[in-house]
Order: C-alpha cells, then structure tokens, then sequence
C-alpha cells in the first residue's frame, strides 16, 4: 500500500509491505526509490483484496497531500 509520494518520482513511493508472518504494527515499509529492482506493476482497489489482506493494511477512505511550499522543484 502505497503510504507516500515522492512528487519528484511519482513511480518511486513509500510502500507499507503486507507479510502475514509479521504483526502489523512492525509492517516493513520501503522505498522503491532505493529498492531500484522493485517496481509498481499494477494499483488494486481496497474491496479487491483479500480480508485478511485489507485487514493488515487497514486502507483509508481519506488521502492527504501536504507540499512544501518553501521547497522549489525544476520543472525544465
């Protein structure tokens, strides 16, 4: 589940890692921009997983954004 955007690399975000072999709440979360073997393949709707799955995850109906406005991106 995709838990952050980086708007630089929109196709390299933070992703929490479902593994039903650790609890929860210690849920691997890694960064695709430094995992470079990783990649998106496909998005899922949260009614298309399994229960155990969406129960893990625990997707929220609500997304916020937060930009830094004191930060200045190259759009060139």
């Amino acid at each position: 589940m995709v838990l952050s955007v980086n708007s630089a690399r929109p196709l390299k975000p933070n992703v929490l890692v479902y593994d039903p072999g650790i609890p929860k709440d210690e849920a691997m979360i890694i960064s695709l921009e430094s995992e470079t073997e990783l990649n998106i393949s496909k998005s899922m709707r949260p009614g298309q997983l399994p229960r155990e799955v969406y129960q893990y995850l625990n997707p929220r109906k609500r997304v916020t954004y937060y930009f830094d406005p004191n930060k200045q991106h190259d759009l060139a």
